[in-house]
């Protein structure tokens, strides 16, 4: 069974939020909503969240987002209307600031990912990061070998190859953190070319 394609599938990227100003620094609360278009269909799907930071910018700051869509079970055709929290975390920026990301939310193989991670795709009836939805980017599936922001597919594989142990005391061992750094520069590499891609099409509707 082949797998779900990144650029073909649903995501939300923290690098797309940040851009339209829902994590600027001052911004406690917002609303909005994102469409999907697919395609030659034309065929859509959409949600609405709000991102809200308890404590803004301060060192208790708690942030997260909530995600509200209607669900349709494709047996069925029984919709679910869903209000999924996601966690945000932080990093420090090298030059000051900081970068958020989604934590992963779900669990496989009875296991929580907890994953920092700056796209999440719809999986099933909910929203995770693309290692619990085994989901490939396009690159991927002709051999791995091109690089994003210096960090290949064969990269991320043999990290993740290399680790014996994701966590000893509670703690994300030595090798895990490699992983998550590698993870999370190719996946910032990933929400930008989103949003270049995003513009070009901007651009063609303008003209």
């Amino acid at each position: 069974m082949s797998k779900p394609i990144a650029e073909q599938s649903n995501s939300l990227s923290i690098f797309w939020l940040k851009k339209y100003g829902y994590l600027d620094k001052d911004c406690s609360y917002k609303c909005g909503g994102i469409t999907w278009t697919y395609g030659y269909s034309k065929n859509k799907n959409s949600i609405s969240f709000s991102v809200i930071k308890d404590g803004c910018d301060t060192s208790e700051e708690r942030a997260y987002i909530n995600l509200r869509y209607t669900n349709t079970n494709k047996y069925s055709g029984g919709k679910d209307d869903i209000d999924y929290k996601i966690e945000l975390t932080t990093t420090p920026c090298r030059y000051g600031g900081k970068r958020y990301w989604f934590i992963c939310p779900l669990y496989k193989n009875e296991i929580y990912c907890g994953r920092r991670v700056g796209v999440i795709f719809s999986i099933g009836k909910w929203f995770g990061c693309r290692h619990c939805g085994n989901i490939a980017y396009s690159k991927q599936m002709v051999g791995g070998k091109y690089r994003w922001n210096g960090i290949s597919i064969l990269d991320l594989e043999k990290a993740e190859k290399e680790i014996k142990r994701y966590y000893y005391k509670g703690k994300p061992t030595r090798k895990y953190k490699r992983l998550m750094r590698l993870n999370e520069k190719f996946e910032q590499n990933y929400g930008m070319m989103l949003i270049n891609w995003e513009n070009r099409l901007d651009n063609i509707k303008k003209k």
